[in-house]
């Protein structure tokens, strides 16, 4: 979790200039990084929506960080640690040449031996 607080800080640093309460100190960073990976554990939407964002809103705002500065920085923030791990799934996924169905497939063989086992 350090290493990805350090991504966290690393965005923050995009919305220094907006004077609306960042930078706040790491170890607020740190805070968030574990209330929203905590609050991921929860039944969510697909993506951690909501889960990952009103924690790590509700983290900044109570160090004085404004509610829009801290929206726009969690949602940013959120697509930052998403998209990229997404994307390298994609990629494998194509490189090994699997596609939805076999996963589909996989996943009723998985479900069919469950049961009968």
């Amino acid at each position: 979790w350090l290493a990805e607080t350090f991504k966290y800080w690393f965005i923050m640093q995009a919305f220094v200039h907006m004077d609306a309460g960042f930078p706040v100190p790491f170890f607020v960073l740190m805070l968030m990084n574990g209330i929203v990976n905590l609050a991921t554990t929860l039944p969510s939407a697909p993506g951690y929506i909501g889960t990952f964002d009103a924690p790590g809103v509700a983290v900044l705002e109570a160090y004085g960080v404004r509610g829009s500065v801290a929206f726009g920085y969690t949602i940013v923030l959120h697509a930052a640690l998403w998209v990229p791990i997404t994307l390298l799934g994609v990629y494998f996924f194509r490189r090994a040449r699997i596609g939805w169905n076999e996963v589909d497939t996989a996943r009723v063989q998985g479900a069919q031996s469950t049961s009968s086992g």
